[in-house]
């Protein structure tokens, strides 16, 4: 594979960062494509929202720390925000920026930092973990850049219930703070709830008003920190206050949430994206921008698209498993016999993979109310995570598929086992895609998530965010480890899933091998769809040319002519190097997919 470098460049960050002799040319080049994005989006040269879409191992926190610096320098009457989900990322960013730039420049805060918040906030730098946004509205409207890794974990989100209102508002009346505004949000909130209860749709919208003085008033005015003695569950105001923010935006609906025939359970569902200046946001993201391009308002910088070669996954294996039929929602497996299926097959994993360092990860359900005998954890009480156990002769650190566990402990497993999928209700997708995609939420927008099931969109955002979870897990083991000739580290992922996510994980990590391991004679399906079965056709070739339509027609045995809609612009085929370049008359003009050169 031939890599894209830029020797000029690389030979100056080396010689300005005291050599980087623990990066290979190709991280510092990556690293040199991610400082480029944040100058290009503070010098107006790019608009943004952009995102850089690089894997764990590439060198982008550290290109973020050079292009930080730069900013720094170049601007000095800017101010920028750099956010990461973790406090220890939080750390080791601030740690580094000061050496360049000193404790005057930079600031940082978390909820165990050992600092004056006020004090951090003002300076030209700060470093902040994404839950700032959730509690502290309005501290960082004087940025003029933010950079952020993951920004859809920047999402300050609310759920609520009906009486999360009436405690609300029993908080404000008691106290006599702002009564009249969470009356009218009382009001507010079972008004939208009458109208769900007299549709037959299963989400409904309020119409768009952004003159709400009341909400307003609540989401803007209301300082909680001044009346912190009077609060016994600041979650809720906290949340009342979001919900009024994203109300003000056009991002609030209601769903019947979790029906049967006996119950009726509504759910209030809020976001904002609050990053201030979204237009002026670098996102860092390690999963391919996937949900970023579905939202439609991000946009992959020129830099990591034109100049950038993507590591080889070639010694990577992929390892699809079969499992049991364990019927209803994880939530419910507690039960003795679903239960023993879970010891079951967790056992049988462990002893009939060869590796000795293993991660494992699956729903945090799963772990405390299935496994804690078996893992050897007290039956009742707060897990500690990661675990560290000992089984079969392998030495497994087992954690759970939620994303605010840190990264770096996995890093010299040589195998990822990940079991079931991260299933997030359906309002989730439907809220992250409004959210990202700055689009308000409205009954007809609504209308492809009131048909019964998930479509368009919202369901391409939802399969999006299944294999994110997926690739963020694989990412933590020895997979991130990024050679100089830019091959990722030798490592087994075994995945416990359906063979469509199954695959459309599997192309995302091109030349990457796939196997299958099947639980007691459990036979794995074949693609599902025709579209499917081509874009799978074409991954097992792994080949790096033109592939002819007939080719492919005559192995598959239909033609490709009545899928050419699905198959032109179709993301899966590009991320495996490919364009579908329908047939036209003449010679020479036959229907191929092209090879995009790399």
């Amino acid at each position: 594979m031939s890599i894209r470098l830029f020797p000029p460049a690389i030979a100056k960050r080396r010689e300005e960062n005291g050599g980087c002799k623990w990066l290979s040319d190709w991280q510092v080049h990556s690293a040199h494509i991610t400082a480029g994005a944040i100058d290009t989006l503070a010098s107006g040269y790019e608009t943004g929202p952009l995102y850089v879409p690089m894997p764990t191992g590439s060198g982008k926190t550290t290109g973020a720390i050079w292009g930080i610096v730069d900013f720094a320098a170049k601007y000095p009457d800017q101010r920028l925000c750099f956010m990461t989900p973790y406090q220890e990322s939080v750390d080791k960013v601030y740690q580094s920026l000061i050496e360049s730039l000193g404790a005057d420049v930079v600031g940082h805060y978390h909820s165990d930092a050992m600092v004056d918040k006020n004090d951090e906030l003002s300076k030209r730098i700060v470093v902040l973990t994404h839950q700032f946004i959730q509690y502290n509205h309005g501290a960082l409207d004087d940025r003029d850049l933010f950079v952020v890794d993951e920004a859809i974990y920047a999402t300050g989100e609310a759920t609520l219930k009906l009486e999360h209102f009436s405690q609300a508002r029993s908080w404000a009346t008691t106290h006599n703070v702002c009564s009249d505004e969470f009356i009218k949000l009382h009001d507010f909130a079972v008004d939208l709830d009458r109208q769900l209860q007299a549709s037959e749709n299963k989400y409904v919208a309020p119409a768009h008003q952004d003159d709400l003085i009341w909400a307003k008033t609540i989401a803007f005015d209301l300082r909680l920190t001044d009346h912190s003695q009077t609060i016994e569950n600041k979650e809720v105001l906290v949340s009342a206050q979001r919900f009024c923010e994203a109300l003000l935006d056009g991002l609030v609906f209601l769903s019947k949430g979790n029906i049967d025939n006996d119950r009726y359970d509504p759910i209030y569902s809020a976001a904002v994206l609050g990053i201030p200046r979204i237009d002026k946001t670098v996102v860092l993201s390690a999963t391919g921008g996937m949900v970023y391009d579905i939202a439609g308002t991000f946009r992959q910088n020129k830099g990591s698209r034109d100049y950038w070669t993507p590591p080889s996954y070639k010694c990577l294996k992929l390892v699809q498993l079969s499992g049991p039929d364990i019927n209803g929602h994880y939530n419910t497996w507690s039960s003795g016999n679903k239960s023993d299926q879970v010891v079951s097959y967790v056992d049988w994993a462990l002893s009939s993979i060869p590796e000795k360092t293993v991660y494992m990860t699956m729903p945090k359900q799963v772990v405390e109310r299935c496994l804690r005998g078996y893992l050897g954890q007290p039956a009742s009480g707060d897990l500690s995570y990661p675990l560290t156990i000992s089984k079969h002769g392998k030495q497994i650190k087992v954690s759970h598929h939620a994303r605010s566990v840190g990264s770096n402990e996995f890093k010299d497993c040589d195998a990822v086992i990940y079991l079931w999928d991260n299933h997030l209700p359906q309002a989730v997708a439907i809220q992250r895609f409004h959210t990202l995609a700055d689009e308000g939420i409205t009954d007809e927008a609504l209308e492809d998530a009131n048909g019964g099931r998930l479509v368009g969109n919202y369901q391409r955002i939802r399969n999006a965010q299944y294999i994110d979870n997926m690739m963020q897990q694989i990412g933590r083991g020895k997979v991130r480890n990024i050679d100089e000739n830019a091959v990722a580290g030798k490592m087994t992922a075994y995945v416990f899933t359906d063979t469509t996510k199954f695959q459309r994980l599997a192309i995302q990590y091109r030349d990457c091998v796939t196997e299958k391991l099947e639980y007691k004679g459990r036979e794995i399906g074949e693609p599902i769809g025709r579209v499917a079965r081509i874009i799978w056709y074409i991954k097992g070739l792994n080949r790096r040319d033109d592939i002819s339509a007939t080719e492919v027609e005559g192995a598959l045995n239909f033609r490709l002519s009545n899928y050419t809609n699905q198959l032109e612009g179709n993301a899966d085929l590009q991320m495996l190097g490919y364009d579908y370049v329908p047939g036209e008359r003449g010679r020479g003009n036959s229907a191929k997919f092209k090879w995009l050169d790399d």
